[in-house]
């Protein structure tokens, strides 16, 4: 048991090192702008090459895990994400900084999924969802780390992930072996490197658009010659469809749905009260801040919410009142009542983190020790594609809605939220497949 409060502290220092590289980068930019003598608007690339990395390299772990072992490929990963870390403090330049946080999203990308896996396979049965839940608790914290300790922050931490890993994770564990194709891995990387870049840089107007239109047909080109051998192979080869297991398909599906409505509420909640409301700096950061408080208070409610009701009802309910929520900040919005706008932030906090810890929950419900690694991977991949989805969709559909204020009466903001709230309930045909008992062995360690 010792043991696996070890690992769930290595997990949660390895959350929290990523969380300090992605969500507190943006609040540093106009400091590291600074100090590199730059405009703010050209610093996008450093948070774009790390973003980019972790989607496009995270199908690698199992590769490495079957070749190296669990162990030695975190140890790899830690080593790889220090090392980019120490680079990072040395960079004079944009473009020398964005080839540093290239490393380090590489980093990024093997050490999350495989000391989630080794959580999984170590952790008794009655942990398991305990653990799972709050690894991400510290990793909240990276919000709140001053940006000029970014980079430094890291190496000691990697340190310290280190020596605990030498010591308590065992090297000898049993790693299913790969039955993939590393030519066909090596393609999954560039497909899901231009997909990502295409996502997050095209709505920043980043790259020009015959550029765009290169890099799309490049990446339906890999993605041909991905699928072409099984497109024309006469006896297809069997493999494993991890969406055959109904909650680790609905968990998944789910999951990106929601990320997809739900991820840009925090960018469009900050733009609104800017702009739209003209709210002063100490009330957006307060607000903003009550947003933020209610992702915790999720974490540690969410093991005496699950066990009695399940994952079906849970689901289903909280889906429901999601959606009345974001209908009253739409309406808040076009009240602008500053005081109930941070009343719901607050609630929709809350009700949107226990969504994503049941879906993800449920989604390694009735995994094995053999699909954990590929269910892992398939989980992070998915995520941050449908958050960097949702964050292209964002922008474009705030500029149509601008256009319809005179026609509807009420402003883009109110609109987007009132949509947003309409289509969410789409989650509840999803949840409708889950019988009342799916995942009752997991939320009960047995």
């Amino acid at each position: 048991m010792k043991t696996s409060w070890t690992l769930f502290w290595i997990a949660s220092i390895t959350f929290f090192m990523q969380s300090v590289d992605t969500t507190m980068l943006y609040i540093a930019l106009p400091t590291i702008a600074e100090a590199l003598h730059q405009p703010v608007l050209h610093m996008e690339l450093i948070v774009i090459s790390y973003v980019v990395t972790v989607v496009a390299f995270t199908p690698v772990n199992g590769w490495m895990a079957a070749w190296l072992g669990e162990r030695k490929t975190y140890l790899v990963a830690i080593a790889i994400f220090m090392a980019g870390s120490l680079l990072c403090t040395t960079a004079t330049s944009i473009v020398s900084l964005s080839a540093f946080r290239f490393i380090q999203g590489i980093g990024g990308a093997l050490m999350l999924p495989i000391i989630r896996t080794i959580i999984l396979r170590t952790t008794p049965d009655t942990m398991k969802l305990l653990f799972l839940n709050r690894i991400t608790l510290l990793g909240l914290l990276g919000t709140m780390i001053g940006p000029v300790l970014i980079f430094v922050l890291n190496i000691p931490l990697c340190l310290v992930c280190l020596m605990l890993t030498r010591k308590h994770i065992p090297a000898n564990m049993q790693v299913p072996h790969f039955r993939g194709d590393t030519y066909k891995l090596m393609l999954l990387v560039g497909i899901l490197f231009l997909g990502a870049f295409l996502l997050t840089a095209i709505p920043k107007n980043i790259i020009s658009l015959p550029l765009s239109a290169a890099l799309a047909i490049a990446g339906f080109s890999l993605a041909f010659l991905y699928f072409k051998q099984d497109m024309f192979a006469t006896r297809p080869q069997p493999r494993e469809n991890l969406f055959t297991i109904k909650t680790f398909s609905i968990g998944v599906t789910s999951g990106i749905v929601t990320r997809i409505l739900l991820s840009s509420i925090p960018v469009v909640l900050s733009l609104m009260l800017q702009t739209k409301l003209a709210c002063d700096p100490t009330t957006v950061s307060l607000i903003l801040l009550l947003f933020s408080s209610g992702t915790p208070l999720s974490k540690m409610g969410f093991e005496p919410l699950i066990k009695p009701i399940g994952y079906r009802k849970l689901l289903l309910h909280t889906t429901v009142i999601t959606s009345l929520c974001i209908f009253s900040m739409g309406a808040a919005v076009q009240e602008n009542a500053t005081i109930f706008i941070g009343i719901i932030a607050v609630l929709l906090s809350i009700l949107i983190s226990t969504l994503h810890s049941a879906e993800s929950t449920l989604a390694f419900s009735n995994l094995s020790h053999h699909t954990y690694n590929n269910g892992n991977n398939i989980m992070t991949v998915t995520q941050l594609l449908s958050i960097m989805i949702s964050m292209a969709l964002t922008f474009p559909m705030l500029r149509f809605l601008t256009r319809m204020e005179s026609t509807i009466n009420l402003n883009s903001f109110s609109l987007l939220f009132i949509l947003l709230g309409i289509g969410l309930p789409i989650c509840c045909f999803i949840f409708m497949h889950l019988n009342e008992d799916d995942g009752h062995h997991f939320i009960h360690g047995r």
